[in-house]
């Protein structure tokens, strides 16, 4: 019935206020449109005069037209004035057995029925979904002009010629708009009504009679809207870069700066061993030396410390010579396999850094020999 689809139009439409907004318009802007209208069925109709009578009227479907000026405000609320014209011919007033017959066209040739101008100040809120299709709500209060013609030609004979009957009257509103270019929407609403009761003067078999009647319309209008301005341009939307800092999603963020981490070779710690009384190297100390050597070039080299020894076998100034010429010897084959001259350092500690301890005068091959240490950048 009327009530429900009533109901179900203003819940679909109150659905979708939990959807995101879109970047709506602010400003002024009018609307102008026309549709159908139509009546509750049964209205109260009444009589007070010649006859006393309470009866239902019914009314055939008719036309509206209404136009608006209004102001969009922010988040969705529009408020506007607005002009209404509805016009719908009576069908039938009910009888009274024995007391008054049915009026309609068929007995008694009945016409006639009641058009309404109205004046209507509306608060709406749009649901701005998207930049297509915003649903809206609304209600309004106002004024409203009721002018009632009926006539019947057969008995009774009922003559009602009454214009300007002003009433105050309200409305509630459900719609969407469509955009269909820049600016230009199709509106598209469903209005709901009413005013307080009407009271129509008349004659009725040629006595004073007065026709009280409801009114309670409803209408489905179709218009078009327009803005008057420009929508305004979207709110900047930012993202979050590394650093902390907000950009325009357009923009890139700062370059991230990489960090490469450095990893430092441990030193190469090895040892050249020599026979009684030589500065030679054998074949295995040759190997030794060539093997480490590779290693240390696959990095940076940063120093490479060569460190001669005796052992206390001879004299203490025989061993200091000697202990410079084994460290000699392993730096020169150190550049001999690559390694750079310049890193290189040499010292020469006699017998003065046994790695065996020993009394003087004691042969012992662990002491006779060079510490090489190899260190990284």
């Amino acid at each position: 019935d009327q009530m429900k689809l009533k109901t179900a139009l203003f819940a679909a439409t109150a659905m979708l206020a939990a959807a995101p907004a879109a970047q709506a318009y602010e400003g002024w802007y009018g609307a102008i449109g026309a549709g159908l209208s139509y009546m509750d069925n049964d209205l109260d109709t009444e009589g007070d005069g010649a006859s006393v009578f309470d009866q239902d009227g019914d009314y055939d479907n008719g036309a509206g037209i209404y136009t608006s000026f209004g102001y969009k405000w922010a988040r969705g609320v529009r408020t506007e004035l607005e002009y209404s014209y509805r016009s719908n011919d009576a069908r039938h007033i009910s009888g009274i057995p024995g007391i008054l017959p049915a009026l309609n066209a068929s007995n008694n040739n009945f016409s006639g029925g009641i058009d309404a101008h109205a004046l209507m100040i509306n608060a709406l809120y749009d649901f701005d979904i998207n930049e297509t299709f915003t649903p809206y709500l609304g209600a309004g209060v106002g004024a409203a002009i009721l002018n009632g013609n009926f006539s019947s030609t057969g008995a009774p004979a009922l003559i009602v010629d009454d214009s300007g009957e002003r009433r105050a009257a309200f409305q509630g509103i459900a719609g969407v708009a469509v955009s269909l270019a820049e600016n230009l929407a199709l509106d598209l609403s469903y209005r709901y009504f009413a005013t307080t009761d009407a009271s129509f003067e008349g004659t009725l078999n040629g006595a004073a009679q007065t026709i009280r009647s409801e009114y309670r319309n409803h209408s489905l209008m179709a218009g078009l809207r327009w803005n008057f301005g420009s929508a305004p341009a979207p709110a900047p939307q930012y993202k979050d870069c590394w650093d902390g800092s907000s950009v325009p999603v357009a923009a890139n963020c700062p370059v991230q700066p990489t960090t490469t981490e450095v990893v430092i070779p441990d030193p190469i710690n090895f040892t050249v061993y020599f026979d009684y009384d030589k500065a030679n190297l054998t074949p295995e100390a040759s190997n030794l030396i060539r093997e480490a050597a590779g290693r240390a070039l696959a990095s940076d080299i940063d120093t490479v410390v060569v460190a001669g020894n005796t052992d206390t076998s001879g004299n203490a100034a025989y061993n200091q010579r000697l202990s410079q010429r084994r460290a000699s010897v392993v730096r020169d084959a150190l550049i001999a396999n690559g390694v750079s001259a310049d890193r290189i350092r040499t010292e020469a500690n006699g017998e003065n850094n046994l790695a065996k301890a020993t009394p003087d005068g004691t042969r012992e091959p662990l002491n006779r020999r060079s510490d090489v240490t190899i260190s990284f950048e």
